[in-house]
């Protein structure tokens, strides 16, 4: 496992008063999310269901699918290790930069992998491949034509679509409407950014009959627990008005780009998203303790994603507030602290 995502706060005995280094949603109704979970707390007391089986079906309802279509799971992530173990030894195309448990989980089950620079992109044959839709930790968004061109030119090879920030790029297409036409697609989603519930952990996993069944071999019994089963359920029944306003976000996402433009040394990269990465003559991991150390900020030191180097860090748009809160302390720290 990559020790060094964002929202690595439990390293820390710093006061955090500002985190960009995660890409969750930031302004959920948390009262809301807390009254839910007081109302299921004594689910505890007692065994979750096996395979999450209720949120399978509300999920299957949600999506328009049967159940035989949806696997849930510990957040995304898990998701991405069971489809890396039901295709064991494959050959897997995995673009870069983007998130690194795709690559962490092929390693663990041997998988043959083939790199291929996001900004250059063109698939080959193979038996597998990641995508993230929009891209973390770049902001790039596929087409929806693109993904389809895919699936078509290669129907042997198992396309997996993460869709975990689609709730933050309103120019992305979701991929669920191509289901019906193409086998080999599996689609994720995480509930965990979009509602603010990381802790928490859930997400799932659509796909055709025979996909879903593959992997549902390497699942293993209770890994859903029974409070995320409850919330997941209200959210999909309740949660639409909980979801990011990203006409707003991206407005003031736009105005934080504008103002790093005008700071010496730091070149924001283009992203359809509210996150986004930023390129700096300093290093990124000297920046990120120093912002940590002295203002209680926390960054995503962005080097170690593959495909990237030391000077690049990744953020994501908070309220107008913390974003100058950044700003100043940028300006501030000097050019010996870095």
């Amino acid at each position: 496992m990559l020790n060094g995502h964002g929202d690595d706060i439990y390293k820390s005995n710093t006061e955090i008063k500002a985190n960009f280094s995660t890409n969750v949603w930031y302004d959920a109704d948390t009262d809301i999310l807390r009254s839910m979970l007081i109302t299921q707390i004594d689910k505890i007391f007692h065994y979750p269901e096996p395979a999450a089986e209720s949120f399978v079906r509300e999920v299957a309802r949600f999506h328009n699918l049967q159940p035989q279509n949806v696997i849930a799971g510990n957040g995304a992530t898990e998701l991405f290790y069971l489809i890396a173990h039901a295709f064991e030894g494959s050959k897997t195309i995995l673009p870069i930069p983007s998130f690194s448990e795709y690559e962490d989980a092929c390693t663990l089950y041997r998988h043959q992998q083939i790199f291929v620079p996001i900004k250059d992109f063109q698939a080959g044959p193979a038996d597998l491949m990641f995508i993230c839709n929009p891209n973390n930790p770049d902001g790039h968004v596929w087409k929806l034509e693109e993904i389809e061109n895919i699936l078509q030119q290669y129907p042997q090879m198992t396309l997996v679509v993460d869709e975990s920030f689609i709730d933050f790029a309103p120019t992305a297409q979701p991929s669920e409407p191509l289901l019906a036409s193409y086998p080999n697609l599996l689609v994720i989603h995480s509930m965990t950014k979009s509602y603010a519930i990381p802790g928490l952990r859930l997400g799932y996993m659509l796909g055709s009959e025979n996909l879903i069944d593959r992997i549902k071999r390497f699942t293993h019994p209770w890994n859903v627990n029974a409070l995320a089963i409850e919330i997941g359920k209200f959210l999909l029944q309740n949660g639409k008005y909980l979801l990011p306003d990203t006409g707003r976000l991206l407005k003031r996402k736009e105005n934080f780009v504008r103002a790093f433009d005008e700071l010496p040394g730091y070149s924001p990269v283009p992203s359809e998203t509210s996150f986004f990465l930023i390129h700096t003559i300093h290093k990124s991991h000297v920046l990120k303790q120093e912002l940590l150390k002295q203002f209680g900020i926390l960054i995503r030191d962005a080097s170690n994603f593959r495909g990237l180097d030391e000077h690049y860090f990744r953020v994501n748009t908070l309220s107008d507030e913390k974003n100058q809160m950044l700003l100043r302390a940028l300006r501030l720290l000097s050019i010996t602290d870095l």
